[in-house]
């Protein structure tokens, strides 16, 4: 196990989870797919991508459903100062909360057809407008995400200055169907026979905390509940023990691993980042492609390597300045990750990533993948990712003519990457 602390957050702390906000009709939400959807959907994005959206009805499983068309143009210097410019187009099918959150979505129009408005029978209705939609919400049936699931506790032990202490380093999977709505994560390990309780708080999708130190040879019950807009969830739990000594290890009580045999290893993961539309002086939200593989890989899966691509954004407008940061949270959503076992005979998978943007020393690759190999759902992580992006230590400085150049390219390295 990588020693080096993801995250320690001591005893005593406590976490404040407050009531679910209540939609209120007084104020129309406007619907739009989320821009990171909507570039996985057309796969290019040129100073944002526009949008008309159509509202079908109300989706089978209740929530606000319908279509958006999506175009960007992108323009590219030709020979003899020629200039032109491309255009893209697509159509996405779109499921909404009932807070305008991009809930689910697919490519294409789907089998539903527009309508001018539609309403349920909780008082939520939504209508379009000049190529715009909206939702008024009545008393909108909030239902809140499903308890975490494939819940791990590993002890361990990490260097803290010149000191060491034992640390549980905890891991699950979202429901992907919400995965991308949670904005919280709470994690507890309480002592079975008594003692100080630790608690660790993880932001938006991000499924994996560190706490410590905790007390050697003791049995703690650590517990998971995520949190969205429309509630907190059931709480999942599992008995671990600490361990003893470096190495000794403890032993989990939690159910066998769905997915059969020991957890899947590879050496390490590589691979480039692309940004659109790059980073530059100018804060946006950046689209991010991560393209890599995965090698070296041993385990109980029969894959030995795989390629995978993935789909991100960054959660808020960011500048160059992000390329020399630390962070202690992630500061990239995952959109989608599909991945492709070798050999052939393996199949694919799909899932969430989420890595940091940042040139600066950082912890924190991972995410959950299903499908393929996994028999059960299965979160991965590695320890450490280093990354590096053309222009990047020079990003945000002009060059001889006086313009600045974005970085919108990068490579990356992580060490060994666990799997279930």
């Amino acid at each position: 196990m990588a020693r080096k602390l993801i995250l320690s957050i001591s005893a005593t702390a406590v976490i404040c989870l407050c009531a679910a906000p209540v939609a209120s009709a007084s104020s129309p939400i406007r619907l739009v797919l989320s821009q990171g959807a909507a570039f996985s959907v057309l796969g290019h994005s040129c100073g944002g991508i526009q949008e008309e959206v159509a509202v079908t009805g109300f989706a089978p499983n209740g929530y606000p459903a319908g279509i958006a068309y999506l175009k960007t143009r992108c323009g590219g210097s030709g020979r003899g100062g020629g200039y032109k410019t491309t255009t893209y187009t697509g159509t996405a099918t779109v499921v909404w909360d009932w807070f305008g959150e991009t809930r689910s979505f697919a490519s294409g129009a789907g089998e539903g057809s527009p309508v001018a408005e539609a309403t349920d029978g909780h008082g939520d209705r939504i209508y379009a407008s000049a190529g715009a939609a909206y939702l008024e919400t009545g008393e909108p049936p909030l239902a809140p995400p499903a308890a975490p699931s494939n819940l791990v506790a590993t002890p361990g032990w990490v260097e803290v200055g010149e000191t060491e202490h034992q640390q549980l380093t905890v891991t699950w999977s979202s429901d992907p169907e919400t995965a991308g709505l949670i904005t919280s994560s709470t994690v507890t390990a309480t002592p079975i026979h008594g003692g100080a309780t630790l608690t660790a708080q993880s932001s938006g999708g991000w499924n994996q905390v560190a706490l410590g130190p905790v007390v050697g040879n003791t049995v703690y019950r650590v517990t998971v509940t995520s949190t969205d807009l429309e509630g907190t969830s059931l709480p999942a739990s599992v008995e671990v023990n600490s361990g003893g000594e470096p190495g000794e290890g403890g032993e989990e009580k939690e159910e066998p691993n769905e997915g059969g045999g020991a957890p899947e290893t590879c050496e390490s993961a590589t691979g480039s980042i692309k940004l659109s539309p790059g980073l530059s002086e100018t804060p946006h939200v950046q689209s991010i492609t991560v393209k890599g593989s995965l090698s070296g890989c041993a385990g109980s899966l029969a894959a030995t390597a795989a390629k995978f691509t993935a789909h991100l954004t960054s959660t808020e407008e960011v500048t160059c300045a992000t390329l020399a940061g630390v962070f202690a949270e992630p500061n990239t959503s995952s959109v989608s990750l599909a991945v492709k076992w070798s050999p052939g005979g393996a199949g694919n998978s799909t899932g969430s990533l989420v890595l940091p943007l940042s040139e600066a020393a950082s912890e924190g690759f991972g995410g959950a993948l299903e499908g393929g190999p996994l028999q059960a759902p299965a979160p991965f992580a590695a320890a450490n990712i280093a990354e590096s992006f053309t222009g990047g230590p020079s990003c945000g400085v002009p060059a001889a003519n006086g313009k600045a150049k974005a970085v919108k390219s990068g490579t990356f390295a992580t060490s060994a990457v666990d799997i279930g």
